[in-house]
């Protein structure tokens, strides 16, 4: 009993390790698609090849370079799709 369950998980150790391919010399790094946010508020951590979510991020040279006095005229200039109420 003891010989056939370490031959059958030999058998399932060579067939999962051959069923993995390895990696192509060359191979480019991940490219994340459009919209792939890397890191979020939640601070989940998540590898380089996940996103943590979709949509924008603008970090502070991006509102800064925008040159208005408020982060809401800021928004309105990087992405006028999105409503800002308020200053």
């Amino acid at each position: 009993m003891l010989n056939k369950l370490l031959l059958c998980s030999g058998l399932a150790l060579l067939s999962a390790c051959a069923a993995t391919a390895p990696p192509k010399p060359g191979a480019t790094a991940f490219v994340p698609p459009p919209g792939c946010v890397s890191n979020t508020a939640t601070r989940i951590p998540t590898s380089p090849s996940e996103c943590a979510g979709f949509g924008s991020t603008y970090t502070q040279q991006d509102i800064e370079r925008t040159g208005q006095p408020t982060p809401g005229g800021a928004l309105r200039l990087l992405d006028p799709s999105l409503t800002v109420h308020g200053q």
